[in-house]
Order: structure tokens, then C-alpha cells, then sequence
């Protein structure tokens, strides 16, 4: 029987299943089923067995492109390969999102919590929805870059602000792209991919703010934090230290009276960014720390510097939003600023850049610095000196507020919050009442 194009046209469903077969290549036929009809394979493996394989339905492909198909498979059996159970291998093959999710068992216990988060959103939210059923060695270079390109111009990205038109979510874009190479890293070393189609990409560098607050806005930012209407005085020293010390935000409000060595004037951090740090302060730092625990009387050591802060409470956020970035030149400043200013504020003084580095606890990535090596005494000295004129700058009270320094807010607000009270929100003076006189 020749398998032909009139011949498929011809085909009809007699009841059950019938297979016919031609004439020229032999084990090719045409199946027909009550809903399709197919071309198929008949052979035997090289152990003998016989193997049936459907090649693709009769209305893919013309019956010389198929009877073309069933000639290469065979030249594969004859090869001593097995076509059919190729075929059942690929559907089995590991896909992105079964991937994500051993990648995601094995990495996230040597994370830091902030990157495990950013990793869980990033596949949850993007890479599993949009890549998931993808097999991993389908996926090529340019279906990476295409893939990238559509998150660059914000698909798949759920956004609570309005973008303009021509903006592009490079940010969004780079953080979901970094597990995702990482991921197919892992499945390199594992051997599942001969290479990583992620990697080499054509990408746009994070938009990054340079802002910082110069010796005149410092002394503003002082102003504001001694007359704003802070419902707890006593954490207004998370601003204060972040612009004294050049820490980051979260090593500052997770801080813990025993992380500091008051002798030796360092911050001992367990963990930071950059791993375990011994971060050097100033003695306007050390001031400020001891008057500040002389309000608190810890019990313990073990106990918060901010105890609310160490509980999740964004104090310095907070603050910014509704105190400073409510000014108009301070509209662009974020809390970060205050380290890029103890920073511009250093270089400013004149400390190379080798001690810079030393007092925000960066690690110098640099062939000079290899070569650079800087005495803690140094280091010390200008954390000193530099504390100092900062702490001049925003003209620190001398008293120190007590957490428990909670002042009078409106009804409504409950005290396990943090209350942030604006000027026109604040409660006027009950005016004094009359005294009863006894008749």
C-alpha cells in the first residue's frame, strides 16, 4: 500500500482502531483512531523488542515528510539506539521549575536572610510561573535574553507605583535574573547542562542613588530630629548613630548591648553583609552609646540597644518618610544616605580610602589595596575624629531620652505601634480645669 497524500485524504473511522503500512518503508503506516489519525513506527530495538512510536499526526505533516522522518529514525535503530525511549527520556527531563526547587533545597540554609527572600520571591513570583514546564536543556541563550527583555519593559512584575511610559524595571529585572543564573550554575556543576545559557547576556546596570546630606543638611537633619514630634524620643539615636558610624540600617536596629566593646570602642558584629565584623566608632559614638544606656539600665547584655527595632519595627524608615523626605530638598534622600554621607564626609577630611573602608566595613576588592595595609590605631583616630564634627553638626542633646519617654499622641494610635505624629496631628494643651471648692 503507498502511503499518499490522497490515500490520507481517504481515511475514515471504520468502528476501531486500524493501522495500515506501506509498502515502501517498511514498519511506516498511518494509524486511524476515532478522534485523529497518525503516522507511526514500527521496529525493534537492539535487544529485540518491538517498539511501536508515533511520529506526529496526519495533518502535521504531508505523507514524504513523514515517510522522510520514519527513514532517519530507522537509520537510529540500526545505529542501535532506541527512538522511543529517547522520546519518553526528554519528557522526563528535569524542568526550570522542578530545578528552582532543588536549587532552592540545597542553597537557601547558606543564605542570608535577605538574599533567601529575594531568591523565594524571585522564583515564586517569576521563574516558576513563566519558566517552569520549560525542560532545562530546552532553554537557550536567547530564550534567556528574550526572557530578560520582557521583564526589563515590567512583564510578569506587579508594581504599587506609577511607572512612566519609557521606564524600564531594571531593577526587578537583575534580581530575578541573578537565582536564576545561580541556578543553572547548580545544574552545570551537577552535570544536567553542558553549559549555563544565562550567563553573557546583554543587561543594564541597577540604577543606583548617589544622594548624601552635606554639612549643611546635616546640621538641618540635627534640627529636625531635636524639634520633630517623635512619639519615642529615645529611637531618634538609630539616626544619629546611622550618620555617626556610616553602619547599615539593619545592623543598627538589630544591635545588642553586647555587640559592643566599649573599651576598645568597636562594634563586634556576629554577622553583617560582608560576614563577622569588628567595626571601629568614634568617641562621640561611645558618648552618645553610654548615655544612652544609662537611660536604659539594661538587664542583660543580651537585651536590643532599640528593643522595639529588634523586633522588626522600622524606626529609620519610618522616620525619613514623614520627618525628612516631607521637606522638599531632602525629597530624594533615603536612609542609605546617611552612610554615603559618613562616607563623602570622611573622604572629605582627607582619609584615604583604605581607612574608609575600614570604618564602614567594606572588603577592598582592589590590587592597590593588597598592598595597602592600615594600623588600627589609624583606623581609630579618624573614627574619632570624624564622629566628632558629625555629632557637632546635629547638636546632640545632652540628656538622653528614655525608651519609656513616650509623649502624648492622638486617640486612636495604641502604644504596641510605633507612632509617627505629624506637627498638625499633634494634640493641643487641655486647657486646666477648674478646682472644686469644698462646701
Amino acid at each position: 500500500m503507498n502511503i499518499n497524500k490522497s490515500f490520507i485524504n481517504s481515511l475514515s473511522f471504520s468502528g476501531k482502531e486500524t493501522t495500515y503500512f506501506d509498502d515502501t518503508v517498511k514498519g511506516f503506516g498511518v494509524r486511524v483512531c476515532k478522534s485523529s489519525s497518525s503516522y507511526i513506527l514500527m521496529y525493534r530495538n537492539a535487544y529485540g523488542r518491538q517498539k511501536k512510536l508515533t511520529i506526529c499526526k496526519t495533518t502535521l505533516m504531508t505523507p514524504t515528510e513523514a515517510r522522510d522522518e520514519a527513514k532517519r529514525l530507522l537509520a537510529l535503530v540500526v545505529q542501535g539506539k532506541d527512538p522511543e525511549q529517547e522520546k519518553l527520556e526528554r519528557r522526563k527531563e528535569l524542568t526550570i521549575g522542578e530545578l528552582a526547587d532543588e536549587f532552592l533545597k540545597f542553597k537557601l540554609p547558606f543564605l542570608k536572610q535577605a538574599t533567601r527572600n529575594s531568591y523565594q520571591s524571585a522564583v515564586k513570583k517569576h521563574i516558576k510561573p513563566d519558566l517552569g514546564k520549560i525542560p532545562i536543556k530546552a532553554f537557550r541563550h536567547s530564550d534567556a535574553q528574550r526572557y530578560y527583555n520582557d521583564l526589563l519593559m515590567g512583564k510578569g512584575i506587579t508594581t504599587f507605583h506609577p511607572r512612566k511610559e519609557d521606564f524600564r524595571h531594571i531593577g526587578s529585572a537583575n534580581t530575578v535574573l541573578v537565582p536564576l543564573r545561580c541556578m543553572f550554575d547548580y545544574a552545570r556543576s551537577l552535570g544536567l547542562v553542558d553549559f549555563n545559557p544565562v550567563k553573557e547576556l546583554q543587561t543594564f546596570p541597577n540604577p543606583c542613588s548617589y544622594e548624601f546630606f552635606d554639612e549643611a543638611e546635616i546640621r538641618k537633619l540635627g534640627r529636625i530630629i531635636n524639634t520633630c514630634n517623635y512619639v519615642n524620643p529615645y529611637y531618634l539615636n538609630v539616626i544619629r548613630l546611622l550618620v555617626m558610624t556610616g553602619c547599615r540600617k539593619k545592623e543598627i536596629e538589630n544591635l545588642k548591648w553586647s555587640y559592643i566593646d566599649f573599651k576598645h570602642q568597636l562594634f563586634l558584629f556576629p554577622d553583617t553583609k560582608t560576614g563577622a565584623q569588628d567595626r571601629p566608632f568614634g568617641i562621640a559614638v561611645k558618648e552618645l552609646l553610654l548615655q544612652m544606656k544609662d537611660a536604659v539600665q539594661p538587664q542583660s547584655n543580651d537585651e536590643f540597644v532599640f528593643p522595639k527595632s529588634g523586633k522588626g519595627t522600622d524606626v529609620a524608615k519610618n522616620f525619613f518618610q514623614v520627618h525628612v523626605k516631607s521637606k522638599p530638598e531632602f525629597a530624594k534622600k533615603k536612609v542609605h544616605s546617611l552612610r554615603h554621607t559618613f562616607a563623602s564626609m570622611a573622604a572629605a577630611i582627607g582619609f584615604p580610602e583604605a581607612i574608609v573602608a575600614k570604618l564602614l566595613g567594606h572588603k577592598q576588592q582592589s590590587m592597590t589595596a593588597r598592598y595597602t595595609h592600615v594600623t588600627e590605631d589609624a583606623v581609630q583616630k579618624a573614627a574619632d575624629k570624624l564622629s566628632r564634627k558629625i555629632a557637632g553638626l546635629l547638636d546632640i542633646p545632652e540628656r538622653c531620652a528614655k525608651p519609656e519617654d513616650v509623649k502624648m499622641f492622638p486617640r486612636g494610635i495604641h502604644l504596641y505601634k510605633i507612632h509617627l505624629v505629624k506637627p498638625e496631628e499633634y494634640p493641643r494643651p487641655m486647657p486646666a480645669q477648674k478646682q472644686r471648692v469644698a462646701g
